[in-house]
């Protein structure tokens, strides 16, 4: 069936992640998503790996493929006058820009919100940079590690004893693009009912701070500035965090908090955890250490999936912290069709995910490689700029098209 955003033309002036990945997900949902990107000043994203052959190659990284999945590219020198005309004359033919450029940069080149708008009055931008458009920050530059020390997320992350961790790589533009597609299907359904576009601004250190209100309402309510705790999870819940397991560096994450969780948790620990002291939730956070200490005693002699497999059967919410490769063989996700094999000209056969949802009874497309680099230059040209072939000769012979 038809997917959900066919006929949706998206103009993308992003580049690295969250912009990208916001454009992901709409390609999946069925619009068609235009990478613009030059040869000269390539997206970072296709400078990082892991590359398909081992070497770098800005046409093999999975890394690209896998964020700018089902798009298509055109190349151009937006320091060029001629580039930035090119870009008006596209805006006049597509429903979003999406662009992650810092505060005022598209403003100097004469490509902000105000002026594509002029050129269509039906365009819904969207910007997303570190600290949005306004406020005392909005110039500054970065990407989302810095995000996740703005929201605070990179203080809680790690040992009390220990220096700030932080989340895993740019954290924040993995959380944005959620936020940014919300966003703009809101949108859409606004200018079907108006008419009229509209501009989005999603700041992505602000998007990551709303996964951190609980820390930020402890200070407001009682404050009360929280810190790392490493492996707890909940100062309220007990037990509940994660605790060794049996190999190197394996793990498993327990709840076991509720009352019917406790007891057949505690029917598979007995008698180490059979204590009357421990049979109310109230007796547990008084002892709290202890029951952690007695409970990952015993987790530590335990195989991490056997344990799973046992506690789950039991009816005990616990998972294993999976690695990489299990992720790649895990059974789940290859039933949920989670992964798909696709063909590359440059890189061949290899593997993606696929769309993260399913809508029924409409659709998503399957996982589909990412673009060469100006791959659909000239037909991008014809198609939504409505550029001659005269035209398109000329552009290429002043070094535009690049």
């Amino acid at each position: 069936m038809t997917a959900p955003l066919a006929g949706l033309r998206v103009l993308d002036l992003s580049w690295v992640m969250v912009g990208p990945m916001s454009g992901r997900y709409l390609a999946d949902l069925g619009a068609d998503v235009i990478k613009v990107e030059s040869s000269r000043r390539l997206d970072p994203l296709r400078t990082l790996g892991p590359f398909r052959h081992g070497t770098p190659n800005p046409e093999e990284t999975l890394s690209y493929h896998n964020i700018n999945a089902g798009k298509r590219s055109i190349t151009l020198d937006l320091a060029a006058p001629a580039g930035r005309d090119i870009v008006r004359r596209l805006v006049r033919n597509v429903d979003v820009v999406i662009e992650s450029f810092t505060a005022g940069t598209l403003e100097r080149m004469g490509l902000a919100w105000e002026q594509l708008h002029a050129e269509n009055q039906r365009l819904i931008m969207v910007s997303s940079c570190l600290f949005g458009q306004t406020g005392p920050e909005r110039a500054a530059a970065g990407v989302g590690t810095l995000g996740a020390a703005y929201s605070g997320a990179s203080l809680l992350v790690g040992w009390p004893d220990r220096n700030p961790t932080g989340p895993y790589n740019a954290w924040t533009d993995s959380v944005t693009p959620r936020f940014i597609v919300a966003s703009l299907l809101a949108a859409i359904r606004q200018r079907t009912l108006t008419g009229q576009g509209c501009y989005i601004d999603v700041a992505q250190a602000e998007a990551g701070l709303q996964f951190l209100l609980p820390a930020y309402y402890e200070y407001a309510v009682n404050g009360r500035v929280p810190g790392r705790v490493g492996t707890d999870v909940d100062p309220l819940r007990a037990p509940s965090g994660t605790f060794p397991c049996a190999g190197p560096d394996r793990w498993i994450v327990i709840d076991a908090s509720a009352d019917e969780h406790w007891k057949a948790l505690r029917a598979c620990v007995a008698p180490a955890l059979d204590d009357a002291a421990f049979d109310t939730l109230v007796g547990r956070l008084r002892r709290r250490t202890q029951v952690h200490e007695t409970l990952g005693a015993w987790t530590r002699k335990q195989d991490p999936h056997a344990l799973q497999d046992a506690l789950q059967a039991a009816g005990v919410p616990a998972h294993v912290v999976s690695t990489c490769d299990e992720l790649s063989v895990d059974a789940d996700l290859i039933a949920d069709g989670y992964y798909s094999e696709v063909v590359d000209p440059v890189i061949g056969r290899f593997q993606l995910r696929n769309p993260q949802v399913r809508i029924t009874p409409s659709g998503t497309l399957a996982a589909r490689p990412g673009p060469r680099i100006g791959d659909s230059t000239e037909s991008i040209l014809r198609e939504v700029g409505d550029c001659s072939d005269e035209e398109i000769a000329a552009y290429r012979s002043a070094g535009v098209l690049a």
